[in-house]
């Protein structure tokens, strides 16, 4: 019965995956991102099971995901990608083994925080530099990547969640902290439409107040796990191109829930088993769900979707306005 009762609680709690929680280390950041760092990878990746701006929904309410699912072998020894101070080893959900925390304060004053360590492999050294404020080396080993025994898409979903923490706990793009991927894909976009009360609807007639959605997706290593692109940007009737978003950092900033479901149009999923992103193309911080009044007649939007190494795809969509 106890086997049973902690398989349950192993379960129910991966199924909720990385709903961020803060920790004690989130308040030490005091770096400030400016271009592109060089760091090794933890380890040999497989792919990337989830960026940062990924949509996440497990029941509740939705969230961004923050930072990098780096999917890995079963027990995958992690090594730090940059040294530093070692600054926290928490169980941040207590009592659930899947949730172990390392983090470490960089030189340039960034928190890197590696989740779903495998407690049990992590050495003492790395508890004795946490207890005695002491530093490690870059590529120093810190402990096993937890065993997660959940599928998704086919395949196990091993993996480390890699956050890294700017000044004022502000989440900064992982990506933007490590070497470059040698990724040749560029992003989908597979429709343009339009939208009326945050929701796709059908045809390519509209009158009133109206918005333009876009379903898009993007791969990174693997031909499965869809992930949203990192930057999205508009030109509305040959006008100047205009930036929806650019995934340095969240529109949130350092919460992982505002603005999720502005920036996502009613439909979307994100989960283990359904990936299907709806993008509020008239998004911004001031307007989160504006609409566009156009004058009656003929209107043309070219989109364009970019993965973080710099692969492009560019779509056009005509409507008429009653």
């Amino acid at each position: 019965m106890r086997f049973f009762l902690v398989l349950l609680l192993g379960l129910s709690t991966a199924w909720a995956h990385e709903k961020e929680l803060k920790t004690k280390a989130d308040l030490l950041a005091t770096g400030v991102f400016t271009e592109q760092r060089h760091h090794a990878w933890p380890f040999p990746l497989l792919s990337i099971g989830h960026n940062m701006q990924s949509y996440q929904f497990y029941g509740g309410a939705p969230y961004w995901h923050d930072g990098l699912d780096i999917r890995s072998e079963v027990d995958q020894p992690i090594h730090a990608a940059v040294g530093g101070k070692v600054v926290n080893i928490e169980n941040y959900q207590r009592g659930n083994p899947l949730y172990w925390e390392i983090a470490i304060l960089d030189d340039e004053g960034f928190v890197w925080k590696y989740h779903h360590v495998d407690q049990s492999t992590i050495p003492q050294t790395i508890k004795d530099a946490y207890r005695n404020k002491g530093r490690i080396a870059s590529g120093t080993f810190i402990g096993n990547v937890v065993r997660w025994n959940i599928t998704s898409f086919g395949e196990k979903y091993h993996h480390l969640h890699l956050l890294v923490v700017a000044k004022d706990g502000q989440y900064i793009n992982p990506f933007l902290m490590m070497e470059p991927l040698a990724d040749t894909k560029a992003p989908v976009i597979n429709r343009i439409g339009l939208a009326k009360n945050h929701r796709p609807i059908e045809g390519a007639e509209v009158s009133g107040p109206h918005a333009l959605f876009m379903e898009a997706s993007d791969l990174t290593l693997h031909d499965k796990f869809i992930l949203p692109p990192y930057k999205i940007s508009y030109s509305l009737d040959k006008a100047d191109a205009v930036t929806v978003w650019e995934f340095i950092n969240l529109p949130s900033g350092k919460n992982d829930s505002d603005y999720i479901t502005d920036f996502y149009m009613d439909g979307t999923c994100g989960n283990y088993t359904c990936r299907k992103f709806y993008f509020n193309l008239n998004f911004t911080k001031a307007n989160p769900r504006g609409t566009m009044k156009l004058a009656p007649g003929k209107h043309e939007v070219e989109v364009m979707v970019e993965d973080i190494v710099g692969n492009k795809s560019v779509k056009s969509f005509q409507w008429n306005v009653l």
